[in-house]
């Protein structure tokens, strides 16, 4: 990624807040935490003036995640679920010498299977557009907290830390975002994102 004016600087490159073009540091300006460009500094200026923020987010709602986590869990789950069944359920009638596995035999393998593949799913989709296809489906995006486009650090990190909090510890992810402010859940405040509506 380079610099819009000066395209041979490519470290410490930042996106404007209102146009998303990359600029070095010597190429823009902070206004109340976030970085503008020469070109939109001045009309980011008005709208402070005039109490408009054309930059703030609109921050989606629980129930709009978990719908799209929902559709996300269809995607990778069910796929996986039908190919768990059809290669365990015929090996079972084959040996059928053989005792049944535990109850938890076929929930546990799907679980540790589904576990990885979710994470590198997620972390692919969000570095690649923000968006699962669940969340496409639902109309929202993660973005960094300032509303730029998150980092692959940012993407990987997210999706790990949100799978290290799976069944019941979901909870304990999730409840967060029940009451602060940006709705944030742990996995938000640990990778430093935000989920935003884009419709």
């Amino acid at each position: 990624m380079n610099c819009a004016n000066h395209p041979a600087v490519v470290e410490g490159v930042f996106h404007c807040s209102r146009c998303g073009v990359p600029y070095c540091r010597d190429c823009v300006i902070t206004l109340q935490g976030r970085l503008y460009c020469a070109k939109c500094k001045g009309e980011q200026l008005i709208d402070i003036r005039s109490g408009v923020d054309a930059t703030e987010v609109r921050l989606a709602g629980i129930g709009r995640r978990f719908a799209a986590i929902w559709v996300d869990g269809l995607i990778i789950g069910l796929p996986l679920m039908i190919v768990i069944f059809a290669t365990v359920i015929p090996a079972m009638i084959k040996n059928t010498n053989q005792p049944p596995p535990p109850m938890f035999g076929f929930t546990g393998l799907a679980g540790y299977l589904t576990a990885p593949i979710y994470v590198i799913y997620e972390a692919l989709m969000l570095k690649a557009r923000g968006q699962t296809v669940g969340k496409m489906a639902l109309g929202i995006k993660v973005v960094q907290a300032s509303g730029q486009t998150i980092s692959t650090g940012q993407a990987w990190g997210r999706a790990v830390v949100r799978a290290l909090f799976i069944s019941f510890l979901s909870i304990i992810n999730y409840a967060p975002a029940f009451f602060t402010k940006e709705k944030t859940c742990i996995h938000d405040m640990a990778a430093k994102t935000r989920v935003v509506l884009v419709q």
